[in-house]
């Protein structure tokens, strides 16, 4: 996306208040989701002593890792950073844009609970593509950050909980 994209999202968002908050609240509350949300998993196996439990534990930490030493690897800019604007949620951070962590962790958390229970990976993994959006109209991260993000989660979902 261009900075004149950017401004034009911005401008659209200045007009509408109630849409501007809403962008917000989403931004905050669907990663607040996916952080409560997750931690039920383990521990209801655990209370269950399943033996998926492990797997749940171990995929979505290794998910997180790999996004974590990527952002570090190759410290991408954020786009208000590379393009001059000043994006709809601030933040004080700059770099490790690439790739998103909160697209990997919402894409793997949504495969950890399409693993056990289907239908809440599907409602988790539409929450994900929401989330996604978010972080591009804001202006925190370019569209390839979060499809990157959102990429790595799955592939570490479809891997871990699949595959092995």
């Amino acid at each position: 996306m261009t900075a004149e994209r950017y401004r034009r999202i911005s401008a659209w968002f200045a007009e509408r208040p109630r849409a501007y908050r809403t962008l917000v609240r989403l931004n905050t509350g669907l990663p607040l989701l996916f952080y409560y949300l997750y931690p039920l998993l383990p521990l209801g196996l655990a209370a269950r002593q399943d033996s998926r439990f492990w797997r749940v534990l171990a995929v979505p930490a290794a998910a997180f890792a790999v996004c974590t030493l990527m952002r570090y690897a190759v410290h991408a800019r954020r786009p208000y950073e590379t393009e001059g604007f000043e994006p709809l949620i601030r933040r004080g951070k700059t770099g490790d844009s690439f790739p998103s962590r909160h697209m990997t962790c919402a894409a793997v958390i949504a495969s950890a609970y399409g693993f056990l229970w289907p239908p809440a990976g599907a409602a988790l993994g539409a929450a994900a593509v929401g989330i996604a959006v978010i972080r591009v109209l804001a202006g925190i991260h370019y569209p390839r950050d979060v499809f990157a993000g959102g990429a790595l989660g799955l592939l570490g979902g479809v891997v871990g909980f699949w595959l092995l």
